[in-house]
């Protein structure tokens, strides 16, 4: 376990819970990583990030599209108004939709 993730695993979900404010090149190259232990239902959850940059984005945003080509459902939550407008200009929200923690609780 890397000290930038800290995952909880329950059925078929995994909540991958970001545990750094700054999502970069690093960060995401840690997230990626997370990619060989995915259960059908991944969530990353953005509550300690505030700041993303390009590096970030990039990485995040082939981390999604290779986790949808494998069939994997993948979600976000606790994604700040100013990180959602982002992922909609990069259409990251079309195949990592936003999801609310209540929403979690049929799979718990």
């Amino acid at each position: 376990m890397s000290d930038i993730i800290r995952r909880e695993e329950f059925g078929e979900v995994v909540i991958l819970h970001i545990t750094t404010t700054s999502v970069d090149a690093v960060s995401a190259a840690a997230i990626s990583t997370e990619y060989t232990a995915m259960r059908p239902i991944t969530v990353l959850d953005f509550r300690e990030v505030s700041f993303i940059n390009s590096a970030g984005i990039s990485a995040l945003l082939k981390f999604v599209v290779s986790a949808r080509k494998s069939g994997y459902k993948l979600f976000a939550m606790h994604v700040s108004p100013h990180h959602q407008k982002i992922f909609k200009m990069v259409e990251m929200s079309r195949f990592m939709p936003t999801i609310d923690e209540r929403d979690l609780a049929e799979y718990r």
